[in-house]
């Protein structure tokens, strides 16, 4: 085999992997999204609402509309820690991604159903006490936009129905927190 017709077996195995790897990328759907971001989601550990350095390890998941929530949310906090001087609690504690205060340390993405531009797909987590081993189990739902980017996520509809769990929706809960004055 010539040189050149080597260079040009190679060239057509790099073009053609490309366009498969391109391919697939665009052919992502929403079960795929929720699963990466709560991929992400477990290695990151965001508890309160998420800081600019572990927002950028979970926007790329987010729609624009609830990226642009999280932010105007982690503003609030840090005026109110000035206000406060760190003397008082955040004003948002524990996990906003899932329907439990401690969060998830696993998932399954269940069933998702799309309509049109939009998707719901329930997800099953689990949170494991290091101190008795104990697991909880329970589901949220978290909603998607097809965007020109593909399917993200646009909110989370907290489904806990135990006495303490998260109730409504994560993009509620972020436009009351906002909305209040910090001192209320």
């Amino acid at each position: 085999m010539t040189a050149k017709r080597m260079l040009d077996t190679i060239f057509i195995c790099v073009f053609t992997l490309s366009i498969a790897a391109c391919s697939k990328v665009g052919d992502k759907g929403p079960a795929d999204t929720v699963g990466g971001f709560y991929d992400a989601y477990i290695k990151v550990k965001p508890l309160g609402i998420p800081g600019a350095e572990k927002l950028a390890r979970l926007s790329p998941y987010l729609a624009p509309g609830l990226v642009s929530l999280l932010k105007e949310a982690d503003l609030t906090e840090k005026k109110y820690k000035e206000e406060t001087k760190g003397e008082a609690p955040p004003l948002v504690e524990g996990d906003v991604f899932t329907s439990l205060f401690e969060g998830a340390d696993a998932f399954q993405v269940g069933e998702c159903e799309e309509k049109d531009d939009s998707a719901e797909c329930e997800v099953g987590f689990s949170n494991t006490n290091p101190g008795d081993g104990k697991t909880f189990k329970w589901k949220d739902a978290v909603l998607l936009e097809k965007t020109d980017k593909g399917w993200l996520i646009s909110d989370v509809d907290y489904k806990g129905d135990w006495d303490f769990a998260v109730k409504g929706a994560l993009t509620e809960m972020l436009k009351r927190l906002i909305s209040e004055e910090p001192g209320d």
